[in-house]
């Protein structure tokens, strides 16, 4: 398969907002055929505050077994896929989103060589009031992520890092930039 668009994938500890920066983006650049967001596919039911797929663990594993993933992964007591249709709109030379995870960045990088990353950041503090604001986990859970927080560090040439501590409209924008701009790059 030669790639020659670009598969942005958004990481970055719990609580961080990357679900709130590609929502933004989404908004602004739907109506341009380039850019597609995916959904992930998480082994959890639909809850608020995350746009996902939800499947059993069964139904996971099975896709799993049938190749139906272009990347998976384990966190948090749950699996975790992007689908395999993102090859075809790489392959075209879109420019593909999905939010990730640090803990798979070894195989993405392995597999995409085109990958982008995005890290989005904010101090633990910031991150704390999120998590328990969010209110969909228990404080011991909240206090669990924030200790694996700083497990996976992310760094490299493909790496872009974009602090999400202020006004949500200022990383947005900046991530925004980011996204425009390997439209450019690929063209």
């Amino acid at each position: 398969m030669e790639v020659c668009g670009r598969l942005v994938l958004v990481v970055g500890p719990s609580g961080v907002g990357k679900d709130t920066l590609i929502d933004y983006a989404r908004d602004r650049l739907r109506a341009d055929p380039r850019f597609h967001f995916v959904r992930r596919i998480i082994s959890r039911p639909a809850g608020a505050g995350e746009d996902h797929e939800p499947v059993d663990r069964l139904e996971f594993d099975q896709r799993a077994l049938e190749g139906r993933f272009a990347l998976q992964w384990q966190a948090h007591g749950l699996s975790y896929g992007i689908r395999s249709e993102i090859d075809g709109w790489l392959e075209r030379g879109d420019v593909v989103v999905a939010n990730g995870s640090r803990a798979v960045l070894s195989d993405a990088r392995r597999r995409y060589p085109q990958l982008l990353v995005v890290n989005v950041t904010a101090p633990m503090e910031v991150l704390a009031k999120r998590l328990v604001e969010r209110g969909r986990e228990s404080l011991e859970s909240v206090r669990q992520r924030l200790l694996r927080g700083d497990q996976h560090p992310v760094d490299g040439p493909d790496v872009v890092h974009i602090d999400n501590s202020g006004l949500p409209e200022i990383a947005a924008e900046r991530f925004l930039a980011v996204l425009t701009a390997q439209v450019g790059e690929n063209a």
